[in-house]
């Protein structure tokens, strides 16, 4: 993202020219000050993220216990998958979107099934509506007799596994403006690719690679390429993050990482 580069820049005054324009000038600082004052007004990076800790997904202080950051997600032990390490409650249902079945340019909805490698499964464990956010599978040394907390997660996306009137996703990108193939589906043969940015990464949206076996992994790769859930939103509340909800972008900003129009 524009101007991260520069986002711990220290500016320290020298005692034969002091801290003065002039003297910035000359050492060749302003320019760089001024470009990252500008990049951080242009792309909002002063309301950027900061870290879990506070954020929509720190749940440490809801609890009448005392619990890590990391608990409802992860843990080094006992966890329901190898891969992150993930003690959330994943449901075993199939999510597809029912109410259509591809879009305007004939890309065809996909299903996300329990086997499905993506991230996006993950999201959904506490986003479909059904999994308590406090239903884990291992907390202080044991399994935990009942959620450590019973409620829903305040922005479901899905209603159990229907997921009509959401953006799709376990969907695939033409990355390089190249048709792909993600979780089984194709790039429609209506899609104009040139109304896609060809690397969306670049702009701090990150894509995903399916191979064909199920073992997705981060970064796009041409013909296979992918968006997830973690494309727009960042869980950790990291430095991309510009928006309340954990997004990458603000309004019609974050559409235009990926879209032309």
């Amino acid at each position: 993202m524009a101007g991260e580069g520069h986002s711990r820049m220290t500016v320290r005054c020298r005692a034969d020219r002091g801290c003065g324009a002039a003297a910035l000038m000359r050492d060749g600082t302003l320019t760089v000050v001024l470009t990252f004052l500008f990049a951080a007004t242009a792309t909002g990076d002063g309301n950027m993220g900061t870290g879990l800790k506070d954020s929509p997904h720190d749940f440490s202080r809801k609890q009448a216990i005392t619990v890590g950051l990391c608990t409802f997600c992860h843990t080094p032990h006992r966890a329901g998958t190898t891969r992150l390490l993930w003690n959330h409650k994943l449901p075993a249902g199939t999510y597809s979107w029912k109410d259509v079945t591809e879009t305007s340019g004939g890309t065809a909805y996909p299903t996300i099934k329990p086997e499905w490698g993506g991230p996006t499964k993950f999201c959904l464990s506490c986003h479909d509506g059904t999994v308590a956010i406090g239903d884990i599978y291992w907390w202080s040394g044991q399994a935990p007799a009942a959620p450590l907390n019973s409620d829903r997660a305040p922005d479901v996306v899905g209603d159990a596994i229907a997921m009509p009137g959401n953006h799709p996703v376990a969907m695939p990108y033409p990355y390089d403006r190249v048709p792909s193939t993600y979780n089984g589906v194709t790039t429609g043969s209506r899609v104009r690719v040139d109304t896609y940015k060809p690397r969306p990464e670049l702009e701090g949206i990150p894509l995903y690679t399916d191979p064909g076996n199920g073992s997705v992994r981060a970064g796009g790769t041409v013909g296979r390429a992918g968006l997830e859930c973690s494309s727009c939103h960042d869980v950790h509340n990291g430095p991309t993050v510009q928006d309340g909800d954990l997004l990458r972008g603000k309004g019609d900003g974050l559409c235009n990482k990926c879209h032309i129009r």
